[in-house]
């Protein structure tokens, strides 16, 4: 772990190592941590791949005064354990909302199926938030999805895409551009301001696929309250 004073109201967090599990809980320990104990100070605490954003409040304390707690701070002591849910989300990969698929599985020269195969039967760490509002980065795909982002962008990629790109697969909350290939999509709202939590996910939760029919997906899409379920 190295730390920064990041600017003059937060301190950056940095770990040296490979995405996986034990990293993911590590970050989401320090981070509910520091929370706990500084929470007087505290504006936000945002974590990310390898890193945690602390941004304070300046007035209440200094930024080496904070720092000096922080590296104290031993996240295995803490009694707030990370609880993690396993959310199930259901994707239809049908080519119809999949419109990746078909390219992607001619280049990497596996079929269809192995691809969709692959990608659902991996439980993913929700590494990380950012990009768009309720935007997960879920890590990591099988090595034999691994592929860079798209050479050319999409200018629209559906709500409730769900992506592929390195070693890592997404989905997207809403609307927007993306460089990541589609080879799915879920019927769930996944961000709603009107809601007390706009993203029913946290970092250090899991997501897990269940592929869904065509017909399937068309029904539940039409269920506006439709929430997803949890383990």
């Amino acid at each position: 772990m190295k730390y920064f004073i990041y600017n003059e109201n937060s301190i950056l967090i940095t770990f040296d190592s490979n995405i996986n599990s034990e990293l993911v809980y590590k970050i989401s320990s320090l981070r509910i941590k520091i929370e706990h104990d500084f929470n007087e100070y505290l504006i936000d605490a945002v974590q990310s791949i390898n890193s945690l954003l602390i941004i304070f409040k300046k007035n209440k304390i200094s930024a080496n005064n904070l720092l000096n707690k922080i590296k104290n701070v031993n996240p295995e002591n803490t009694a707030q354990k990370v609880k993690s849910k396993i959310w199930e989300i259901p994707v239809c990969y049908d080519l119809t909302y999949a419109t990746d698929l078909e390219e992607f599985s001619k280049s990497k020269k596996i079929s269809k199926n192995e691809v969709v195969q692959l990608h659902k039967s991996k439980i993913y760490d929700v590494i990380s938030m950012g990009f768009l509002p309720g935007f997960m980065y879920l890590g990591t795909t099988d090595y034999r999805l691994h592929c860079e982002r798209k050479l050319k962008p999409s200018l629209e990629v559906k709500s409730g895409s769900i992506g592929i790109a390195l070693n890592q697969t997404c989905i997207y909350p809403q609307d927007s551009p993306g460089g990541w290939h589609i080879i799915g999509v879920s019927p769930l709202e996944f961000f709603n301001l009107k809601s007390k939590s706009p993203c029913f996910v946290n970092p250090g939760d899991k997501i897990k696929f269940l592929e869904i029919s065509k017909s399937k997906f068309e029904t539940l899409k039409k269920n506006k309250s439709l929430k997803p379920n949890f383990s």
